[in-house]
């Protein structure tokens, strides 16, 4: 597997945690020692809020090595890559910007979105610059995504800004896409598509929402019936948005769990339809 290295970091934060949780906290400490030594870091909430390495707070020196992790995660926080755009055949009569999931990239967002191409949608995938470890992004502060998310859009052609947007994201990629979409900028969302949202009513600040319920903004909530990750939270949601007035759709999927459904070309194209036609 000559990919693997690359995954030094994470591979060592999972060892961690079962050695922790196997009562053996001095050996998960050195296996993050040995990983760093390597050239492994990791963003301090993993190493301080991850409850599996609580017994490592009391280790001598484990204050010192979560400053050493963060100084290599600081250094390493510039370093960002560009969205990915894909065009549709023909003149296209809308923007679909969406924003991958938590360990993912704005490749697989692309890939997983690409349906939207065939609604005669530009495809723009944003990459968060956030990072965890050296291979795993995700959105955990909304400040930094909504930056990353501005600073992406305003790298597009003015012709594609000018068409109708609408946000999408998966898991933790739904969340921030669900904020923008309400808070109207940058640019002006006609909707949201938001795939196993990881987000809970309290994600949302309630003037975000009064914003989108004035604007009149639609969305969608797509959830695997069976997602024990994220489903809690999400219907929780749902319905907080639809009680404030939101015009929101919760699709329940049966059998899914946390992920896309198979067929999920087919319900992006059909989600993407009123949500255009709206905005044109």
């Amino acid at each position: 597997m000559p990919d693997l290295p690359a995954w030094r970091a994470d591979l060592a934060h999972l060892a961690a945690c079962l050695l922790a949780l196997g009562g053996r906290p001095e050996e998960a400490y050195e296996e993050l020692r040995a990983a760093f030594a390597s050239g492994a870091w990791w963003h301090r909430r993993i190493l301080l809020e991850d409850d599996d390495l609580a017994d490592l707070a009391g280790i001598e020196g484990f204050a010192d090595f979560v400053r050493d992790s963060q100084a290599r995660a600081d250094a390493a926080a510039d370093t960002t890559r560009p969205p990915v755009l894909h065009r549709p055949e023909g003149t296209p009569r809308g923007l679909l910007v969406t924003l991958h999931g938590a360990g993912e990239e704005a490749e697989d967002a692309a890939t997983e979105w690409a349906a939207a191409l065939d609604a005669g949608c530009v495809l723009f995938a944003v990459e968060s610059s956030q990072r965890n470890t050296p291979t795993y992004r995700s959105w955990p502060d909304p400040e930094v995504a909504a930056r990353d998310i501005a600073t992406a859009v305003a790298g597009l052609d003015a012709a594609d800004r000018d068409l109708p947007l609408v946000t999408g994201g998966f898991s933790a990629g739904a969340r921030p896409a669900m904020r923008w979409a309400l808070a109207g900028s940058p640019g002006t969302p006609v909707g949201f598509v938001a795939v196993a949202p990881a987000v809970f009513p309290t994600d949302l600040d309630p003037a975000l929402v009064r914003a989108g319920v004035d604007r009149g903004v639609p969305g969608l909530i797509l959830l695997g019936e069976k997602d024990d990750a994220v489903g809690e939270g999400a219907q929780a949601t749902y319905e907080s948005l639809r009680q404030a007035g939101l015009a929101c759709r919760l699709d329940l999927v049966p059998g899914l769990g946390h992920t896309y459904p198979d067929d999920f070309d087919v319900r992006l194209r059909a989600a993407l339809e009123p949500l255009l036609a709206g905005g044109a």
